[in-house]
């Protein structure tokens, strides 16, 4: 599935089923697991304090206990479909899809009027990859909420998996203008038109840049624009951005270290570009066959070959660092 499943729809559909917490009593940040005990033993029906722990049991991955919680909480307010839709979600976290299906089911039964229930069918659905349904639920949010952009995100992706680039952008335009600030459809629009070597990629990148400069993707997804269309100053002044936002990365180094080798033919600029990528991941065995070529071209032949024979200890069946091997090797 491109472009991680997970990344993707956490941001597009991770804000379903949050509860509100109208409790009157505040616990400190601080609070321990035995403090929330007690104040439960204390007052055993006090829905927000379940809440409070179960959210505590979430964050230990303690998703059993977590569900027990939302269970107790659900007896006391049965009505309360939000806390259906954390269950449902804490039995997707441990891989009990299947559970998680039953729980959604039971909430439409309940609340047949609850967009969320539908969307995180779909959800499970585009997992599965079961893309009828994502269209099925999809519609179902949609004829309750027209305005869903989420719902109309599910369908986009849907129609991306299945190759069907037109249909996609259609849905992705549609969530924007239920929602112009959902960051992942510009970037995925973006993307979209960056494959077919249009312009609008640019503008949807910078959209998504302009919700959200942290993230890294947009800009790096821009910065491959400009690099395969050839402009190349953009191209160096979008990937050094990046290390602003995430000093760590090592594919905005590699990139611009390939522009100068490769592109430019500047390869002494290269090398300390290759060089960060190789501090931030290690086993970079492109970054260091790269930094060998580099130096093979400025007649460096000890570091190319030491270069070449680091990148065979990573990948050793790597052609091109054989192949630069045998040259910086072979007799004059």
């Amino acid at each position: 599935m491109n472009r991680i499943l997970f990344v993707v729809l956490i941001f597009a559909l991770g804000s379903l089923g949050a509860c509100k917490n109208n409790s009157k009593i505040k616990l400190s940040k601080k609070s321990s697991l035995e403090q929330l005990n007690a104040a439960i033993e204390a007052s055993p029906n006090q829905i927000d304090l379940l809440e409070k722990r179960a959210k505590y049991y979430m964050s230990k991955k303690n998703y059993d206990r977590a569900a027990q919680d939302y269970q107790s909480a659900i007896k006391l307010a049965p009505d309360s479909v939000n806390y259906y839709i954390q269950i449902a979600n804490l039995f997707m976290q441990s891989g009990k899809i299947k559970n998680a299906i039953g729980i959604l089911k039971r909430v439409i039964k309940i609340k047949p009027d609850y967009p969320d229930a539908y969307l995180k069918l779909g959800e499970i659905s585009l997992f599965l990859r079961k893309y009828q349904d994502v269209f099925n639920y999809a519609n179902k949010a949609l004829e309750v909420d027209p305005y869903s952009d989420k719902a109309y995100f599910l369908k986009a992706y849907a129609y991306k998996e299945n190759a069907d680039t037109n249909k996609a952008i259609d849905s992705f335009q549609k969530c924007l203008r239920n929602n112009s600030n959902n960051y992942e459809a510009n970037v995925e629009l973006g993307i979209l038109f960056m494959n077919l070597k249009n312009k609008l990629a640019v503008t949807y990148f910078n959209n998504a840049i302009a919700l959200d400069s942290t993230k890294l993707d947009a800009y790096y997804d821009l910065g491959l624009y400009y690099q395969n269309n050839d402009q190349l100053n953009k191209a160096l002044a979008t990937y050094k951005n990046i290390e602003n936002i995430a000093p760590d990365f090592p594919n905005s180094y590699y990139n611009i270290g390939y522009i100068y080798l490769q592109l430019l033919n500047i390869p002494d600029k290269s090398i300390p570009y290759f060089t960060k990528a190789i501090i931030a991941s290690p086993n970079y065995y492109q970054a260091y066959y790269n930094r060998g070529l580099a130096y093979e071209r400025l007649g460096d032949v000890f570091n190319a070959k030491s270069d070449y024979k680091e990148a065979l200890k990573l990948h050793s069946n790597y052609e091109k660092a054989i192949e630069g091997l045998n040259r910086v090797e072979k007799p004059l």
